[in-house]
Order: C-alpha cells, then sequence, then structure tokens
C-alpha cells in the first residue's frame, strides 16, 4: 500500500510518523537546525512531545511544535517550526523577499503565509500565555486587534503544555539554498534559526528509518525546493 502526502505537512507528517518513538532520530533530527544553547549543553535530553499541524487560534496555526524535555522539568525548551515550500509554479523561494514584506507591512488583517509574521505570533504566544490576563487578549500595536486564544479545550491543552517551557525557539523550514541561509543578514527583534529541505532531505536519505520520507518528497518534486 502507498501512503503520499501533499506539500510540506504531508512531508512533516511523513518524517515524525517515520521516526516514532526513536528518541536518538529525533535528537538527530533536532542536531539540524544547530541550535547552539541546545547543542553545546551538558544538560540530558530525557524525552520529547510532539504536536503536528496545532492550531493556537488568534496566533496561527504550527506545522510543526517539539518540546524537549531533561532530566530538570525547569528546563524544558518549545521549538516552534513553520514549513515554507517554493511551490511548482514558483523558480525560487527567496527568504530576503519574506523579511521585506514582513518589513513593510505596517499591520497585518486576518492570517498570513508570511514566515516571519507566523513566528513573530508563537513569540507573542510564549511571551505572555502565563500571563493572567492571556485569556483576555494580547495587544499588540501591529495588528488591527487583539490577539486571543479562545475557549477550544484542544488549544488550551497544546497552550498548557507551551506554558511549562522554560524558552522557546523559532525555526522557518524553508527552500532556500545553505548559501543563501548564511548569507541572510537581516535581523527581526528575536531569534530566528533555518533549517533547509535540502539538509532534511539528506538526513533522510541517509536513513533506513526514513525511505518513506524520500518518496514524499519525490511526489512532491518540483514542490519543495
Amino acid at each position: 500500500m502507498k501512503i503520499l502526502g501533499y506539500s510540506e505537512r504531508g512531508i512533516i507528517n511523513s518524517l515524525i510518523f517515520s521516526i516514532g518513538e526513536d528518541k536518538q532520530l529525533m535528537r538527530e533530527f533536532i542536531k539540524l537546525i544547530n541550535i547552539p544553547e541546545i547543542e553545546e549543553s551538558e544538560k540530558i535530553i530525557t524525552d520529547y512531545t510532539i504536536l503536528l499541524e496545532q492550531s493556537f487560534s488568534r496566533f496561527g496555526d504550527s506545522d510543526l511544535v517539539i518540546i524537549i524535555e531533561y532530566e530538570d522539568p525547569k528546563d524544558k525548551k518549545v521549538l516552534f517550526i513553520e514549513g515554507k515550500v517554493k511551490t511548482s509554479q514558483s523558480k525560487k523561494w527567496y527568504l530576503e523577499r519574506q523579511f521585506e514584506k514582513f518589513e513593510r507591512e505596517e499591520k497585518y488583517t486576518g492570517s498570513s503565509s508570511n514566515l516571519f509574521f507566523q513566528l513573530h505570533l508563537k513569540k507573542l504566544l510564549f511571551d505572555n500565555c502565563a500571563l493572567k490576563d492571556f485569556n483576555n487578549g494580547i495587544e499588540e500595536p501591529r495588528y488591527k486587534e487583539n490577539r486571543k486564544i479562545g475557549r477550544n479545550e484542544v488549544v488550551l491543552q497544546a497552550v498548557k503544555f507551551v506554558i511549562d517551557c522554560k524558552k522557546a525557539f523559532y525555526i522557518g523550514l524553508i527552500p532556500a539554498s545553505e548559501e543563501d541561509i548564511e548569507n541572510f543578514g537581516r535581523k527581526t527583534d528575536f531569534d530566528i534559526h533555518f533549517l533547509s529541505w535540502e539538509r532534511v532531505y539528506n538526513f533522510c536519505v541517509k536513513e533506513e528509518k526514513l525511505k518513506k520520507v524520500i518518496e514524499i518528497f519525490k511526489f512532491n518534486e518540483g514542490q519543495i525546493f
């Protein structure tokens, strides 16, 4: 039986379900992002909690959330990962253009597919979710309305996972080359890490357990990077 998935979420879902409960393989995947605070730490990782395609209501959906658990529960960290693809109709996806659009827009209404906007909302969520009046909405002068988490019980359960984390990291899983990522010198008011689809593809090629993910990449050829 052949099971195929479409675009970035198809690949992310295939990747996570192929990794399954293999903690060492999950550890190797996280190493691809190369976050110094995680990679240079001597603190021992004990487990992971994964949220796929999780809604955070007016703070947007997240393609992938990885919560890293340590021996000391107070050391938990959360990775918010947003995936972007080139699409088959485009010749190239430009990281610089995504940033310029984010900087240019003084206000966003409704939802936006802009990478920096989506990660900015996750930072807004993380920075405020532990406040007592969080449910009343978070005022952000850049936007036309307060952002509220709402009352959906599943969303609120996900927020509880995030509240327990000591620190958050924001990652763009993008169809840019390693050279383009290295040369990107623009700064936001918070740190963003980038992981290329090409690096993920090469990682999957080397791992027997991830051969299924390569099938999904091939099904989406020309669509991802």
